[in-house]
């Protein structure tokens, strides 16, 4: 055996066995040792779908995330009216149904009842806990999060309707930004003597699912709306130049087929919960902005090989093959819906002019996000979910209409791998290859399951290093 053979040979038999040790939360205060907290730049964490809690104003009652129960009862008629969004009368603009129902705080712990005993789950708790372990500084509880109302120094949570439009949100977090910028400025002025003024000051940003849409629509449109003659927003990069770094956590970039589940089958978070009826669900605007495009054939015809299903964003297909809204089983719900509406045939009217708006949005809203473009003044890094199989597709009975979702692929159990990616290599497009719209400054693939990713040590290890330590590339 020659002196390389050998050597090569030493190394591989003294490496045998050897684990590494994953990282702990108590080795992230590394990452705090060196920051000033005068000027440290402030950081907003953005939850993803049902990742906020929501209540009827601010003294009434919790529709989803309460303290004792998750959601109310969808079988009941006054909750469920207050679980959908209003369907109005079939003219008014989707921005204008409004209910009354306010955020109240990010879920990081879900209160679910079983068999009349509370059991308690971990949503972003872990994501909390990491960052203030790399030297941030976010409330423990929502009740202390209130008592310093109006005196946060930087460690913010934005939480949002998840009903409601994406791009209605994303506007929200523009005023939000602004804001906290001006309180941001006051608070640490009165704590250390000086701060960045508002007008300079950048942020940082860790968004999960589809917050992850809502910050990416932000970055490149700020407070834009989506034009009412069909056309795309000005591309300004209006809210990169609050942003010096933005973390994607496992983005639905080109949807979910979840989403079309939900819609036309409705959906149960969990064995003994509450079923939340297609309908209801129908009603959800952003639900149908988080469908897969059409391109990609997720919804086919009699089997996995067969025919692409054309149109999943015009309404006559939704009439036809008789989903969600216009689903004739759904019509006691549609009665609770719209109690004062007496005819139904008008309560379907109302309900298909309703579904041919949210629709005719979502699309509008793929392609202002499906755009190509430069990369902002903002370091973008993506976290993407792998490893576990995931609802990629289902096959429509062209008779029936009823959807088999038989068909999976990799990702995090709820968002694929390609998705995430924005891989263009999906139903016969392989020409197009990994298209992303936006380049990313490091990519990272972590096995891992949808939510826990958050609080996965690796990607908080990961997290922290992008947030701290990793040299900016680029500057406002």
């Amino acid at each position: 055996m020659d002196r390389r053979a050998f050597l090569t040979a030493s190394l591989a038999v003294g490496g045998c066995g050897v684990v590494p040790r994953l990282p702990e939360f108590s080795d992230l205060e590394r990452y705090s040792a060196h920051l000033d907290p005068a000027t440290h730049r402030p950081i907003v964490t953005i939850p993803g779908t049902l990742g906020s809690r929501l209540r009827v104003g601010r003294e009434g009652p919790f529709l989803w995330g309460g303290p004792n129960r998750l959601s109310l009862d969808p079988d009941i008629p006054d909750s469920a009216r207050l679980l959908a969004l209003p369907l109005g009368d079939g003219t008014q603009q989707l921005k204008n149904l409004t209910d009354g129902v306010r955020t109240a705080g990010v879920l990081r712990r879900a209160n679910a009842r079983i068999l009349g005993t509370t059991v308690e789950e971990t949503i972003y708790d872990g994501l909390v806990e990491a960052l203030n372990a790399g030297g941030y500084e976010f409330s423990r509880t929502v009740e202390e999060e209130r008592a310093r109302s109006g005196n946060n120094p930087g460690s913010l949570e934005f939480p949002f309707d998840w009903r409601r439009d994406i791009v209605e949100a994303a506007r929200d977090l523009d005023d939000f930004i602004e804001r906290k910028a001006k309180q941001i400025e006051r608070v640490r002025t009165e704590r250390y003597g000086s701060a960045i003024p508002a007008e300079k000051m950048r942020f940082d940003f860790v968004a999960h699912s589809m917050g992850s849409l809502v910050l990416r629509y932000w970055l490149m449109y700020g407070a834009q709306d989506l034009p009412e003659d069909g056309s795309l927003p000005e591309l300004n990069w209006a809210g990169s130049r609050r942003a010096a770094c933005a973390i994607f956590v496992a983005p639905p970039n080109l949807g979910s087929i979840g989403a079309v589940t939900s819609l036309t089958q409705g959906r149960q978070l969990g064995p003994l919960q509450p079923e939340y009826p297609p309908a209801l669900l129908g009603t959800h605007v952003s639900t149908y902005q988080l469908m897969p495009r059409d391109r990609h054939g997720r919804v086919r015809l009699n089997s996995e090989d067969g025919e692409v299903l054309k149109g999943l964003f015009n309404a006559e297909t939704w009439a036809k093959k008789r989903w969600g809204l216009m689903d004739p089983l759904q019509e006691p719900l549609l009665t609770m819906l719209m109690p004062e509406v007496q005819s139904p045939a008008r309560r379907k009217d109302i309900a298909f002019a309703y579904l041919e708006r949210v629709l005719k949005r979502a699309e509008h809203f793929h392609r202002a996000m499906d755009r190509r473009v430069r990369a902002p003044a903002t370091d973008l890094f993506l976290v993407v979910g792998t490893g576990l199989d995931t609802p990629a597709g289902v096959v429509v009975d062209p008779e029936s209409g009823a959807l088999d979702p038989l068909i999976q692929e990799e990702g995090d159990s709820v968002v694929l791998r390609a998705s995430a990616l924005s891989d263009e290599r999906q139903g016969g497009n392989d020409g197009r290859g990994l298209a992303r719209p936006i380049k990313y400054r490091t990519v990272l693939l972590l096995p891992g399951e949808h939510v826990e990713i958050t609080s996965n040590p690796v990607f908080a290890d990961n997290m922290l290093y992008w947030l701290n330590d990793q040299p900016r590339q680029r500057s406002s």
